[in-house]
């Protein structure tokens, strides 16, 4: 199954960069969006996990600059995806191939666009 989505969320460790075979940048990381529900037992607080894969321009910008904890909103292709693992429990995977991405909020985030937008030598 796929589909397109958007995902608000931190990352939950430094990204993670290797170049492809045809010489195409490749980051990947993982982000993880919260959410709460309430119910008639009470609030429940829920975390759901990602692997966003971004390639080129855009894995260059995102393993220069995020880092563990950033926060950022993600645009992409979600793949769910089901298996077992070695105890033959049922698994999950959502995979996201990311298509836009924005930093959001917080001063280490401004600080990182402001660093983007800025021409080399304009400080």
């Amino acid at each position: 199954m796929s589909a397109n989505v958007s995902i608000l969320g931190n990352l939950g460790r430094a990204p993670e960069t290797q170049m492809s075979a045809g010489g195409v940048q490749v980051t990947k990381f993982s982000i993880a969006s919260n959410s709460v529900k309430r119910t008639p037992q009470g609030t429940v607080e829920k975390t759901d996990w990602f692997r966003v894969t971004a390639f080129g321009k855009q894995a260059e910008t995102l393993a220069k600059y995020a880092k563990k904890g950033s926060r950022i909103h993600v645009q992409g292709s979600l793949n769910l995806s089901a298996w077992r693992d070695r105890q033959d429990q049922p698994q999950y995977s959502a995979d996201l191939l990311l298509q836009d991405f924005q930093f959001v909020g917080g001063a280490a985030a401004d600080d990182d666009v402001q660093e983007i937008a800025q021409p080399a030598g304009a400080y």
